[in-house]
């Protein structure tokens, strides 16, 4: 009898320390404690900020242009020399071929690096100066038009401004072309690609069109006037 008591209460020593070896994990004995992680963000004023391919988003060069908020490139838009013609005739740009090793479609193209967020929108706008003009001589009732003309962001982020698709210039009136709700970004608007100005002889996305009889020999330019625009 002595020898089964005995069995018994080294049995129940063993139960009791298997239960005391399980209590430790119990949650309400966790400790618990926090840390923090930490990052601050300012205006990027480099003075290095690329021009960044339409079409090539990969190829980037320097430009002179400095942030927070910038045009940092606009192309010129050219017609190339014309016959003159005794009709009403419309001439078609050639790509942009100033920048990048290939032509590009015209674009221009825009920073914005301030962080002021959704409460700073801007806008891109476009005005023609004045009627092309060669001299004394100006090609009266001429029309510049922009057509095709897509926004694209350039670093690649989700956010997607706003472009005028199609637009004709009225002299000294300022046209929108692209708009932004303040998203920290570069971003770009061009008018078509290079396969649309392959054979401008028929067409391409920017034209202009001449009355006839206002053109007489000469070499003529109108100024373009491109302005980027912080909501008030």
């Amino acid at each position: 009898m002595k020898k089964v008591l005995t069995h018994a209460t080294q049995s129940l020593i063993i139960l009791a320390a298997g239960l005391l070896v399980a209590m430790p994990v119990a949650a309400d004995s966790v400790v618990k404690t926090t840390s923090d992680g930490t990052v601050g963000f300012k205006e990027n004023n480099s003075s290095d900020i690329p021009i960044v391919n339409p079409e090539a988003p990969n190829e980037e060069i320097h430009s002179d242009t400095t942030g927070p908020l910038s045009l940092n490139y606009v192309s010129s838009i050219a017609f190339g020399k014309q016959e003159l013609s005794t009709k009403q005739e419309t001439y078609y740009a050639d790509l942009d071929s100033s920048v990048f090793k290939t032509g590009v479609a015209p674009f221009v193209e825009m920073v914005d690096a301030r962080g002021a967020g959704n409460d700073s929108k801007t806008a891109v706008t476009v005005t023609q100066v004045s009627q092309f003009k060669s001299g004394k001589n100006t090609l009266d009732g001429a029309a510049l038009t922009f057509s095709m003309g897509r926004a694209v962001n350039a670093g690649g982020g989700k956010y997607i401004p706003n472009s005028t698709d199609k637009f004709t210039l009225v002299p000294g009136t300022a046209q929108t072309v692209m708009e932004t709700d303040g998203t920290v970004g570069q971003y770009l608007t061009s008018y078509g690609t290079a396969k649309d100005y392959q054979d401008t002889t028929k067409g391409s996305p920017i034209s202009l069109t001449v009355p006839a009889g206002a053109a007489v020999k000469g070499d003529y330019t109108a100024t373009l006037q491109w302005d980027l625009t912080t909501a008030p």
